[in-house]
């Protein structure tokens, strides 16, 4: 029996030594289209790679973040990725995880001050450039047809927010785009709202912007999501002094809904970001770092954006 005993606790210490890694995928939202297909792709190849993944969904709250992290650090976890909502909530606790050898990945977005093992995100501020040379290029409209060009803005202080805004106003601002687009982002014509990135939000912000719009004139409306952008739509066609022809709309992320839209000639736009593809490579970074200790060449993983449709691309000649 003692032999036996002893063979069975060998095995169960060679069993446990083989034990699948736990780590920590930490989503900003988990309800959101883009950031479900994120999550369902790096659990995927985690699984594959055999790790077990233990998901956490801030629900789009930045403060639910640290303590999150916290829970993962205790429970053991060999790394951490996270799509973060804040570039520096979570800056200590990260830092705290960096230092106990826990390698952290960002996704989509990203932190400052912490050393992280990788960033892999689609360039959000390169989509906002590109969503802006879109309008100079190829909407076929010049400031002067415009009552307005109205830019839907995210959640303050989301860094998706922060990089969409800055790429879309410095293209529109710059020598490139030309005098008449930069006058026009100075002036009282640029009218910005926030829409919170999300649709009942934008809508009800849109409705009531709308009665102190012409109702002949002509906009275009860049918005930091699809999710916005048909909040913008419904606010639009909910109001029969407007009609939807009038609005140049531009969504960004690609979702199954702001194709459809544009598909349909109700959204001209959407900036689209392979979510599939940066949960996919979040897995195989952590798997290389965690099983070889082989760290990319840079911490910056720039995913590429595209455009929907593509014949509206204004980069492809």
């Amino acid at each position: 029996m003692k032999k036996l005993l002893l063979l069975s606790l060998i095995c169960g210490s060679v069993a446990f030594g083989s034990t699948t890694k736990k780590v920590a995928l930490m989503m900003s939202n988990r309800s959101n289209e883009f950031f479900s297909i994120l999550e369902n792709s790096f659990v995927k190849e985690a699984n594959t790679l055999g790790y077990q993944v233990d998901v956490y969904d801030a629900a789009n709250d930045a403060t639910n973040q640290p303590s999150q992290v916290e829970d993962a650090i205790v429970k053991g976890s060999a790394a951490i990725i996270m799509n973060p909502l804040n570039k520096d909530a979570t800056e200590g606790v990260l830092n705290d995880a960096v230092s106990m050898d826990i390698p952290v990945i960002t996704v989509d977005t990203t932190v400052e001050g912490v050393d992280l093992l990788a960033q892999i995100a689609t360039d959000n501020e390169d989509g906002g450039k590109f969503a802006a040379q879109w309008v100079v290029k190829k909407s076929n409209l010049k400031p002067s047809d415009l009552a307005g060009l109205i830019h839907m803005r995210g959640i303050d202080g989301h860094t998706a927010h922060i990089s969409r805004y800055k790429g879309f106003k410095d293209y529109l601002a710059s020598p490139e785009a030309g005098k008449e687009w930069n006058d026009l982002e100075k002036s009282d014509k640029y009218i910005e709202l926030t829409g919170d990135f999300a649709q009942d939000v934008a809508q009800n912000v849109f409705e009531a912007k709308l009665s102190a719009l012409d109702s002949n004139g002509k906009y275009i409306v860049y918005c930091e999501n699809d999710v916005m952008a048909i909040g913008v739509i419904g606010a639009i066609m909910n109001d029969n002094r407007f009609n939807l022809k009038n609005f140049t709309i531009i969504g960004f992320d690609g979702s199954v809904e702001g194709k459809k839209l544009v598909d349909e000639g109700k959204m001209a736009i959407t900036v689209v970001q392979d979510f599939n593809l940066i949960g996919k490579k979040a897995a195989i970074v952590m798997n290389n770092y965690l099983k070889d200790g082989k760290s990319p060449e840079s911490a910056q993983m720039p995913i590429e954006v595209i455009m929907y449709p593509a014949s509206e691309n204004p980069r492809l000649k």
